[in-house]
């Protein structure tokens, strides 16, 4: 294998030497060492289809022999028709229209765009709070880390974020309001009203939430009737409520859009991750018609946007992966192989009962959390980057989820393709990895 030259490029950690990937297909990921790594996580959530699908770089391929690039103020394109078709024919309510961009982080800030300029146009200028939740995450620009009530991702740049107000988190593994779900009054959809009452409708533009809470909270799902109250709070006090599915949404939670399960129809819908799958970089924010005809009657422009927004390469291949999703039924695949999982991961934990803390999810996003070892955990810590680490020596990818100090959670996401042999292996690993974190803290007798 050839030696790679390291040092010039920038990670997260700083100090870290990662694995150097050379190929990939279906669920497996290949360095130059010649270790394969069981993708259980999708890379960051993306990779719906697996690697390498056939289907997507011959339309890759297809599209880069015809045109790769237009700009979005002197061009459309056939792909980015059909694909913005296709996607509000399968998204709920009048999201008729879609933007694109090139991440979730920038169909936030579209969405954060849209949201001001809807109420100016409507002649309400003084409506420019955007209201979010403890606990959140909706992308890494400015104005997504805004929204997040993501501690760690907003010291950095705390000083210039502008003070918008947050609602508490809606979790109930760890209720902020100390309730048990069958016999509370929803208090946490309570709390997005009292923010909108305590700042005063008139100064509210829209209420933002992911439907599940992703990596911030680590596959945390609304609590049943939350989002329809949501929804109904948000229609009282004429306020948008803008649906961060950057996640969920392509089917990873057993749904088209984790809206789907609740039957609410959001005024505003961002797309990522999924979206593309992982083969380029690609976001969407849809668009209900109310919004847009109040646009389009209005100034008639909307000026945000971004060099390669919809680019013909980026549409086909965005129109390949929601083909390949409808073709193979992948939202009801994850259902179903997500509950299994589900299920044989609960087995499996039952020996280290003793560790965690709850198991969750939706479909195949699923969070796994471990507790602090001063509760019950009998001494014996799992962290998160500790599991992680282990799993990857084991050759198993996972992700780590959490906004505390110490991340408690990981997630397990594997491609919606994954195979049943595939399961298997990643089941095989993770308990070793467990086993191997477990026993690194166990004194012999």
């Amino acid at each position: 294998m050839s030696v790679v030259e390291r040092g010039a490029v920038l990670y997260p950690d700083l100090n870290a030497s990662y694995p150097v990937a050379v190929s990939a297909s279906d669920s497996t990921i290949r360095d130059d060492q010649g270790r394969d790594y069981l993708d259980g996580c999708s890379g960051a959530l993306v990779v719906n289809l697996g690697h390498g699908r056939r289907e997507v770089l011959d339309a890759m391929h297809r599209q880069s022999e015809a045109i790769t690039f237009t700009y979005r103020t002197q061009f459309t394109s056939a792909p980015a028709e059909r694909l913005a078709r296709r996607l509000t024919d399968l998204a709920p309510g009048s999201l008729d229209h879609a933007f694109f961009t090139n991440s979730g982080s920038e169909a936030i800030e579209a969405a954060i765009r849209m949201a001001l300029q809807y109420w100016q146009e409507r002649g309400r200028p003084g409506k420019q709070l955007m209201i979010s939740r403890d606990g959140s995450y909706h992308g890494a620009t400015l104005g997504a880390v805004a929204l997040s009530g993501h501690p760690a991702r907003r010291r950095t740049v705390e000083a210039v974020l502008p003070a918008w107000p947050r609602a508490a988190a809606a979790s109930c593994h760890a209720c902020p309001f100390g309730q048990q779900r069958h016999s509370c009054a929803l208090q946490c959809a309570a709390s997005i009203e009292q923010e909108i009452v305590k700042a005063g409708a008139d100064r509210v533009a829209a209420v933002v939430i992911e439907p599940v809470v992703g990596a911030s909270g680590g596959a945390v799902p609304a609590p049943t009737g939350y989002l329809r109250a949501v929804a109904e709070i948000c229609r009282t006090h004429d306020v948008l409520l803008v649906a961060d599915e950057t996640i969920t949404g392509l089917g990873r939670t057993g749904h088209w859009f984790a809206c789907d399960e609740a039957g609410i129809e959001p005024d505003l819908m961002v797309l990522g991750k999924g979206l593309s799958a992982g083969y380029v970089p690609l976001g969407a924010l849809l668009v209900s018609e109310e919004v847009h005809r109040c646009l389009r009657d209005g100034s008639a422009r909307f000026t945000l946007g971004h060099t390669y927004a919809a680019n013909p390469l980026a549409m086909a291949v965005g129109e390949a992966v929601v083909d390949y999703t409808v073709r193979h039924q992948l939202p009801e695949r994850a259902a179903r192989i997500g509950a299994q999982l589900t299920r044989r991961l609960r087995t499996l934990l039952a020996a280290h009962a003793h560790v965690v803390r709850d198991l969750r999810g939706a479909g195949l996003l699923i969070g796994i959390e471990f507790v602090a070892p001063d509760t019950d955990g009998g001494g014996v810590e799992v962290r998160a980057d500790q599991l992680v680490a282990a799993a990857l020596r084991r050759g198993l990818v996972l992700y780590p989820a959490g906004t505390g100090t110490v991340q408690r959670t990981v997630l397990v996401a594997p491609p919606l393709t994954i195979s049943e042999t595939d399961v298997e292996v990643l089941l095989h690993r993770f308990a070793l990895a467990l086993e191997d974190v477990i026993a690194s803290q166990t004194v012999p007798s």
